[in-house]
């Protein structure tokens, strides 16, 4: 009987919407309300990483750590190498991109002023092109920027808006607070469990002034059952945590900026971002983990020689592997949240189901410190339009697309072209300059 109501409800719902009566109350919360259509949207998380995948030989490795094992340039048959082996249990949702390049392909770490945006580096990044373009209920979240220890050492990081860098929140318990507010005292900035029509109750108000009471009284009526759509849709929400910001409150008394806490606090981020996503907050979201030259240790890798060190090849090969697999092991992490949160528009779907992951790095090797070759990895369900195999996960090397000519690699796919791609998939275009045709071969609606 529950679920009679609930479906009535939404019909409900949905005719006021078809017939433009909801239309002036579409406002805050109301975007949450898409639900009841179910009607899927895209989000994106882009996850960056430092100082490159290992791609180059080294030692036994021939083959670098990263791509797949594979003597085919498109193939849905490939053997998953090293470092990627991390993502195993994605390895059907995922797409692997081989033959891009960034700016001229050398600049050592100069290379995060270019990695999210155009191959000149004076545009807008890709990352807030799709949040201005697409989003959330909270319009101060428009794409949320998580940088665990991406500032330490010097503020190296990865989004701008045109010339302009973009200082991402490095601090958990902070970015807890840009998304809620402080819950602790009763002020959240975007809580489910508050009234949906708070923001606008004098605007309602004042057009019940200027009705008769039988009017009025249908009109709180349809009020009254948009508000139960919303408690109703919270409880039938997925197995998984829902739009609660308790479950995702950051640990207490970590030290953000410790090797202590370098994986706690990478995993903290991770959560919020997963949680303001399945609130509806945001769509948009970037996490650069680390810096470029990266200084901070990872503990179980080494508590002597930091990642850039290991990236360098100064250490051991397990360091050098391990250091490369921590970082893919904190993006599978962070997919393992997306696939555990309900997603706010899609009845019983996860977020992954709806959410494209951009796996990239600002370098595809960090002991020579170059750009040729760097792999960009794509994961999730993408509301369907990621061509990743029909499931089975597929590999494209996109050297035959290429509009660079390159010493080494020959042809190669400037970065740009590949931001300028997903752009199209969501519906957008980016103002880059040069070469900015869409790739063949990556979404389904491209």
């Amino acid at each position: 009987m529950a679920m009679m109501h609930l479906k009535s409800r939404r019909r409900f719902l949905k005719s006021m919407l078809a017939t433009g009566i909801a239309a002036p109350l579409s406002l805050g919360g109301m975007t949450r309300l898409a639900l009841a259509q179910d009607v899927p949207k895209l989000k994106v998380v882009f996850a960056v990483i430092p100082d490159g995948f290992g791609v180059d030989a080294y030692d036994v490795f021939n083959n670098g750590l990263w791509y797949p094992v594979t003597a085919q340039t498109e193939t849905t048959s490939f053997s998953l190498n090293e470092m990627s082996q991390h993502l195993g249990v994605y390895k059907n949702q995922a797409l692997f991109l081989k033959g891009m390049i960034i700016n001229s392909g050398t600049g050592g770490h100069n290379a995060w002023n270019y990695v999210l945006r155009d191959s000149a580096g004076t545009k807008t990044s890709i990352d807030i092109l799709l949040g201005n373009f697409m989003p959330g209920n909270n319009p101060a979240l428009k794409r949320i920027f998580s940088g665990p220890h991406a500032t330490i050492g010097a503020p190296w990081t990865v989004s701008f808006q045109d010339g302009n860098r973009i200082t991402p929140e490095v601090d958990p318990y902070r970015l807890f607070e840009d998304v809620y507010g402080d819950v602790s005292s009763g002020s959240p900035s975007m809580d489910s469990r508050s009234h949906l029509f708070d923001p606008i109750t004098a605007q309602i108000q004042a057009v019940k002034d200027k009705l008769g009471s039988a009017e009025s009284s249908k009109l709180q009526n349809h009020l009254d059952a948009i508000e139960q759509v919303v408690v109703d849709l919270n409880v039938t929400v997925p197995s998984g945590e829902a739009c609660n910001p308790d479950d995702v409150a950051p640990t207490q008394n970590m030290v953000v900026s410790s090797a202590d806490f370098r994986t706690e606090v990478t995993q903290a981020h991770c959560n919020i971002i997963a949680s303001a996503l399945s609130c509806g907050s945001s769509r948009v979201a970037t996490l650069q983990i680390g810096r470029s030259a990266d200084p901070v240790a990872i503990i179980s890798v080494s508590t002597t020689r930091n990642p850039h060190d290991c990236a360098h090849r100064y250490g051991s090969v397990d360091e050098w592997k391990g250091s490369r697999a921590w970082f893919t092991q904190q993006v599978k992490y962070l997919l393992d949240r997306l696939d555990s949160f309900p997603d706010p528009d899609m009845t019983g779907e996860s977020l992954l189901q709806n959410t494209l992951v951009v796996f990239t790095s600002e370098m595809a090797d960090g002991a020579p410190e170059h750009m040729q070759d760097v792999p960009v990895t794509l994961i999730g369900g993408a509301t369907g339009l990621l061509n990743n195999g029909m499931g089975q996960g597929r590999f494209l090397d996109l050297k035959s697309q290429g509009d660079r000519s390159h010493w080494k690699l020959g042809t190669a796919v400037d970065m740009q072209r590949v931001w300028t791609t997903i752009a199209a998939a969501a519906g957008t275009t980016t103002p880059y300059s040069g070469d900015t045709s869409t790739l063949n071969g990556i979404f389904t609606n491209v």
